[in-house]
């Protein structure tokens, strides 16, 4: 009831139950139990890019007089000369118009950000790693030894797909549900084969000192339950990408062109049925899902909710039906699933597992499995060139032994005295946001205090921990031991499966961190209550030693005000100070909280950003939002007791941290996924909310950047 070992094993670090995290990265809903860390690059599913963008529809066809308030310039060669507006229209445009004339995207990328230089750094440093045969111990020849299989051509194009035939011919041979259902309980499906519930180990929402069994609702092809019912042109491109590799890997499995096609149609027949009992993407990002969510249920409870779909037999045969506490993200999908696992419906399920468990290899058997794969992601990005197989290896191996090379980054690279700046910066932060809160006159004195404490108690994750997680189950056989890339993928699954049944009913250690340090990225953890503020995010266009104070404060301070105010949005607000669901909120407060949070989406749903008619919609991304105003206002708050702080620097630093330039179909990708705003909008609406950018500008009414105060958005 994992996706399966592969797919689970991919996004292990991806994955970080209920992060939240700074970067757009599109394809994960707002802070559901799922998955909702985001990183810059997408693992999972290569979103192969270029240096020059191929998009379907050329952006010089865009009508862009139906932007509003401002010109998406984050579409990639959208912004022209002609295109360079005051910066008392357009500030973020103004300030970034150079960039955007002269951005191009880097292959392996679907957009392009400064904040990526810092990926270009630590991968270079963590290649270097990677390629020393001078390292002896094992945090070195693990990844090693998996980065060597993972370009190992010549024995993965001997083997192609034969190591997966058994398990296809096995499947071919299925003629009912209760075979099936036998079937899915040996070790074999365990491996190559994808189920119709995702079971993971989480926290405990009462206390999150404990772990517990999570069960998920089914993976969908178009990713949102919402395209079942009518396609968006995002979804249009989903399924056509689908299709092609579904129509690719069950070709090169021995399947016909009609058997193709029919398992091709079956399967989006039953996933529409399945996806009628699902939430949407907009349902999942709404505050109240984060309660919603939290279904404890018993074994005994689960064998009445699946008495059809073999759920309750398959947590018995793999290990999780020992756990003393269950949870179903989604009761409602659960009977729906039952009600449509059916005989009946026989050929349709047939057609799910097959397609689904074929898909899911492409990237691991040979090189004209992955070359197709390549293919069909640069077609659906709208781009041309794939990223080297150097780099698709590289993030490969750091998404699976990040913990082993970052303790030789840490060694080589890092030192105290940059853990003691970044941590002062935290804490300075946290100790203004203590400030802030007596500021608010809308909150009661019982509110605050109980904010403060919230706040007392975050752990600030600067840099890198002091402790590192068991690792010792994780081998890879070298290619010269005769090691191959998918047995090395199908020895990490096991492992995977074997380390989380160590947690079962166990307590949860929130010394460990359980990031990776070096993702292009920053974090705020609701259910230890941290910020994560790491080394892979800092970069000139973050953090320099030798920035001015105002330039910190609007690159790098920012981000660690908007991480803190993640405990205090829509979402970390339902969590206390020790990452338990909690209700800690006066009522009038708590309403009072959401009635702003319920006028910035309504602002946010007015925005247009393209002209084909895809949507802002404010539901989604009201978290994000509020976190970025809210960093905003913390920086400038501490920028009062700065005698002469250069407001112009700071603002123009801030913009600059958000210049982000991409192909249509990905911004149209993140308009309807992606839980933070557009980049422009992150960078214009923020800065509008507040008196000192009106000041420093002197925007006045009529200005394009002008919001009038009573129509101002920020909550906090």
């Amino acid at each position: 009831m994992r996706r399966n070992a592969f797919k689970n094993t991919i996004t292990k670090l991806l994955a970080g139950m209920l992060t939240v995290s700074l970067l757009a990265g599109c394809g994960s809903t707002s802070a559901t139990p799922a998955q909702t860390e985001e990183s810059t690059e997408e693992v999972a599913e290569e979103a192969s890019t270029s240096e020059a963008a191929t998009s379907e529809k050329d952006v010089s066809e865009i009508d862009t007089s139906v932007m509003t308030p401002w010109l998406n310039s984050n579409i990639i060669g959208i912004v022209t000369d002609e295109t360079n507006p005051d910066l008392k229209d357009d500030f973020y445009l103004n300030v970034n118009h150079d960039y955007f004339m002269n951005v191009s995207l880097r292959p392996g990328y679907p957009s392009e950000t400064p904040i990526f230089d810092a990926a270009d750094t630590v991968k270079e440093r963590c290649k270097d790693i990677l390629t020393d045969k001078t390292l002896e111990e094992r945090d070195a020849k693990l990844p090693q030894s998996f980065y060597e299989l993972f370009l190992d051509w010549d024995t993965r194009n001997e083997q192609g797909v034969e190591p997966l035939m058994f398990f296809f011919d096995k499947l071919k041979n299925i003629k009912s549900l209760e075979e099936l259902n036998e079937f899915m309980l040996t070790e074999d499906y365990f491996i190559y084969g994808n189920y119709l519930a995702n079971v993971y180990l989480g926290m405990n929402p009462d206390d999150s000192n404990l772990y517990q069994v999570e069960i998920y609702s089914t993976s969908l092809s178009l990713r949102d339950s919402a395209e079942y019912k009518e396609l968006t042109e995002e979804g249009k491109r989903r399924n056509t990408y689908n299709e092609g590799l579904a129509s690719y890997m069950l070709g090169r499995l021995g399947y016909t062109d009609e058997e193709i096609a029919k398992l091709i149609e079956n399967q989006f027949s039953f996933e529409t049925k399945i996806a009628a009992s699902m939430k949407t993407t907009l349902e999942q990002s709404d505050p109240g899902f984060v309660k919603e969510s939290i279904n404890p249920v018993t074994m005994d409870d689960l064998k009445e909710m699946s008495p059809n779909y073999p759920l309750p037999q398959f947590m018995e045969k793999f290990g999780y039906a020992d756990s003393k506490l269950i949870n179903v993200n989604e009761p409602a999908w659960l009977t729906g699933l039952n009600e449509v696992y059916t005989e009946e419906n026989f050929d349709e399920i047939m057609a799910y597992v097959t397609v689904k468990s074929a898909v899911s290899f492409i990237d691991f058997i040979d090189e004209d499995a992955y070359r197709t794969s390549q293919k069909l992601s640069r077609e659906y990005s709208g781009i041309s060139e794939s990223k080297s197989d150097e780099d698709s290896a590289y993030d490969m191996t750091m998404n699976i032994f990040s913990d082993n090379i970052s303790r030789i980054y840490i060694e080589k690279y890092l030192n105290e005295d940059i853990k003691e700046e970044i941590t002062g910066i935290c804490q300075d932060a946290i100790d203004t946001y203590m400030e802030m809160f007596d500021t608010i006159d809308w909150l009661s004195e019982e509110t605050k205090e109980q904010a403060k404490y919230k706040l007392e108690h975050i752990a600030i994750h600067a840099v890198y921990p002091e402790k590192w997680p068991d690792d010792s189950m994780y081998l890879v056989t070298p290619k010269e031991e005769g090691g191959t890339y998918l047995q090395a993928m199908i020895d990490i699954a096991k492992a995977d499966h074997e380390e989380e049944l160590t947690h079962i009913n166990g307590k949860v250690d929130k010394e460990l961190w359980d990031v990776n340090i070096l993702d292009t990225n920053a974090y705020y953890n609701p259910t230890n209550n941290s910020i994560n503020i790491i080394p892979g995010f800092f970069c000139d266009a973050t953090y320099r030693s030798d920035m001015s104070i105002e330039e910190k404060y609007g690159a790098l301070g920012s981000v660690i005000g908007h991480e803190i105010s993640h405990a205090f949005d829509t979402n970390g607000a339902q969590y206390d100070a020790n990452g338990n669901v909690k209700d800690w909120w006066t009522e009038e407060d708590y309403d009072a909280f959401m009635a702003r949070a319920d006028k910035l989406v309504k602002y946010y749903d007015s925005v247009v950003a393209f002209d084909d008619g895809t949507p802002i919609k404010g539901q989604i991304i009201q978290t994000e939002a509020i976190a970025d105003m809210a960093g905003f206002k913390c920086m400038l708050l501490m920028a009062k007791k700065i005698d002469g702080f250069d407001y112009d620097k700071f603002f123009r630093a801030n913009a600059e941290l958000w210049a982000r330039a991409g192909t249509l179909e990905y911004m149209e990708k993140c308009a309807l996924t992606d839980p933070h705003p557009l980049h422009y909008l992150r960078g214009n609406v923020t800065m509008q909310q507040f008196d000192e950018f009106y000041e420093t500008y002197d925007i006045k009414e009529g200005d394009g950047m002008y919001l009038a105060p009573e129509n101002r958005i920020a909550v906090w």
